[in-house]
């Protein structure tokens, strides 16, 4: 006997749940205005484009790998995806007020909103991982790029994860430690777009001279230069300091590469005034000063200058080593110190 599965108002329930006459199961779509707006802390956030660094360097990256065009492109889309979403969550977590120029998002949309849609888009660039042997002639295990993917979204949060704990914490890294966590988060983004590039490379573009160990190592140094110099900018750079704000390293108490030196030079001396300085999570521009002359008086600044002018003559060594590469050697120059408009303090 078959029976009528009736929910006791001529409502059929069969394959189908209903409520009032509504059946779930043609309910999608009946949101889509509300989740496009869920895209409006993003385009604000997008809407002020930033250097284009990362793309620049894979398009650099390629000049020895050679990946195919559609393959490069996905992965420039996710790792674009994965750069500003992350900033979307760095402010939130920093406490920062400024953002290329404009009120951070989480101020305009609130904490919750630009949280939710940040890790939204964590999932989008998860899913273009997915799809990437699609676009490619490569024979790629459609499970490498994900696997790739995961491992460094690990890391990521680990270096991040670092940064936060140090800062919330007030613990001075040492300088082993501090490198560690810049190569996870800092360099995070940077080898994951390698890793990718590397599994999808041209065979017939093989550069001896240019395998994975020594490409690992270049962006190493590449990462290190990258952070160290915008650490250096934070405290003493005119152009940071209109774009974001003055001196916010020292707002959020963090533990930066000069920060970093100068209280481990103080501790060795028996002093504490930098930590102290740190733990007040000063707004005062005089107080933010008074740090920066300190840091001075330590030889921060200058032994940092020649650190990273030491690092950017290796980089340049590195890359005519593996044949030269005119991209790669411009997006150095760019973060050369000899471009930093030094603030007096």
């Amino acid at each position: 006997m078959i029976m009528d599965r009736s929910n006791g108002h001529g409502h059929h329930v069969n394959g189908h749940h209903s409520t009032n006459g509504h059946h779930f199961s043609s309910m999608e779509g009946v949101n889509d205005e509300f989740i496009a707006r869920l895209e409006e802390p993003w385009k604000y956030s997008t809407g002020v484009p930033g250097k284009a660094i990362r793309d620049q360097m894979m398009n650099g990256l390629n000049h020895w790998l050679g990946v195919e065009k559609p393959v490069l492109d996905q992965i420039k889309k996710l790792i674009g995806i994965l750069h500003e979403a992350s900033l979307l969550i760095d402010d939130i977590q920093d406490n920062s007020t400024m953002r290329r120029g404009q009120p951070a998002a989480y101020l305009i949309y609130g904490k919750s909103e630009v949280i939710n849609i940040a890790n939204l888009k964590y999932f989008e660039a998860g899913k273009l991982a997915l799809e990437l042997p699609d676009f490619s002639s490569c024979d790629v295990d459609k499970c490498e790029p994900s696997r790739i993917f995961n491992d460094w979204m690990i890391k990521l949060h680990q270096g991040q994860g670092l940064d936060i704990y140090w800062r919330d914490h007030f613990v001075c890294p040492t300088i082993n430690q501090y490198i560690d966590m810049v190569l996870k988060k800092t360099g995070g983004l940077m080898m994951l777009a390698f890793d990718l590039m590397y599994i999808f490379r041209a065979p017939h573009r093989q550069n001896k001279r240019f395998d994975k160990k020594s490409g690992d190592e270049f962006l190493a140094t590449f990462s290190r230069m990258f952070q160290i110099r915008d650490d250096f900018c934070n405290l003493w750079d005119a152009k940071y300091a209109a774009n974001k704000s003055y001196c916010e390293d020292l707002t959020e108490g963090k533990f930066s590469w000069v920060i970093v030196q100068g209280v481990l030079k103080e501790q060795a001396a028996g002093r504490s005034q930098i930590m102290a300085i740190l733990k007040q999570r000063t707004s005062d521009d005089n107080v933010k000063r008074h740090c920066c002359k300190l840091l001075e008086s330590l030889g921060v600044q200058k032994e940092t200058q020649e650190l990273l002018m030491e690092i950017e003559v290796d980089l340049h060594r590195q890359i005519e080593e593996f044949g030269g590469n005119e991209l790669f050697k411009t997006i150095v120059d760019r973060l050369s110190m000899r471009r930093v408009e030094i603030l007096t303090s």
